[in-house]
């Protein structure tokens, strides 16, 4: 079809063609030499998507709920005295085994304990484990991957097959069988938990130290005679904890749940407050006659481990600049 058929053909019409900017071919505003291939380059761009305000506000709903489910949790361990609405000790023996209702939100044990109150003072124990072993862990983990990752040969070798020792046994075997050598108590839930965690800690930090020790920056500091201590906590450590970071916080919820779990196998703490794994333990002997025994610890425990682990998500897709520049 020539150029001067635009007009005998109306589904082929272009909105160019009745504004006369079309001619013969080798005239002024012939179209033919006037589209090469760096002004089609040029028009063809990628464009980035852009997500409006209330698009990203609905996708940040998990982590928003998340921050508040574990800002609630910090709140009922710091201060339970202001949301629990009784004393975890105190018993009504004429509410024994009562359902959940106005006097009782969760309903009562057969102690006649309010199983609301229990939850709130039982979040103490759970986020002083969870949070503590993270934290030992991390140390000790992170120490090992640092040393080994920067010195190398026969220093490197001794310590990782350390740590693959240390992972033949999967962590929550571990972890049991540390606590039950030590006996059933708070602190030693805490060393167990920590041990299981540190071979996980120990690989991720050695991988980030030598990705970072093969860089430029460190030759350069090397070669002016920089010392290995300065080295390690001024350039390799700084920039190899954004990983550990994140692992760090999933691993908050892992801790909770292990040590949940010790706790219900009777390897936790033994005071007068229950913890949670402790409560879940009670209540299976009612579950057919008092279900909100273990219901409700059950529940937040899954609430807490699941908002952790929604923020350490975030935490990943903050860290990794290639999913922060996709978004």
């Amino acid at each position: 079809m020539s150029i001067g058929s635009c007009e005998q053909e109306p589904f082929l019409i272009l909105p160019s063609c009745k504004s006369g900017l079309f001619h013969e071919k080798g005239g002024r505003n012939d179209v033919s030499s006037q589209i090469t291939p760096a002004s089609v380059k040029g028009t063809v761009q990628k464009t980035k998507v852009r997500h409006s305000p209330k698009t990203s506000y609905v996708q940040k709903l998990p982590v928003i709920f998340a921050s508040m489910v574990v800002a609630f949790t910090v709140l009922c361990a710091i201060f339970p005295s202001l949301i629990a609405t009784s004393t975890p000790t105190e018993m009504d023996s004429t509410a024994l085994l009562q359902g959940p209702g106005i006097q009782h939100l969760f309903g009562t044990d057969h102690y006649g304990r309010d199983v609301f109150s229990l939850v709130v003072y039982g979040s103490r124990e759970s986020l002083i484990v969870g949070i503590a072993s993270v934290l030992v862990g991390a140390v000790i983990g992170g120490a090992i991957g640092l040393i080994a990752g920067y010195a190398g040969g026969v220093t490197e070798m001794l310590l990782m097959r350390f740590i693959d020792i240390l992972m033949t046994l999967p962590g929550i075997l571990l972890a049991l069988t540390i606590a039950a050598v030590l006996g059933p108590s708070t602190m030693n839930v805490i060393i167990a938990v920590s041990i299981s965690s540190v071979p996980s800690y120990a690989r991720i930090m050695r991988s980030q130290v030598l990705s970072v020790k093969s860089r430029t920056f460190i030759d350069a500091a090397q070669a002016v005679g920089t010392s290995h201590a300065h080295i390690l906590f001024r350039h390799i450590l700084p920039n190899s904890l954004s990983p550990l970071l994140v692992v760090g916080t999933v691993g908050v919820g892992v801790s909770i749940l292990v040590s949940s779990g010790l706790s219900f196998l009777g390897l936790g703490s033994q005071g007068e407050i229950p913890g949670w794994g402790q409560l879940l333990s009670d209540g299976r002997d009612y579950l057919t006659v008092a279900w909100w025994i273990a219901t409700f610890p059950g529940l937040a425990i899954t609430l807490l481990v699941l908002s952790v682990n929604l923020i350490g998500d975030e935490l990943r897709d903050i860290f990794d600049p290639k999913i922060s520049h996709k978004r």
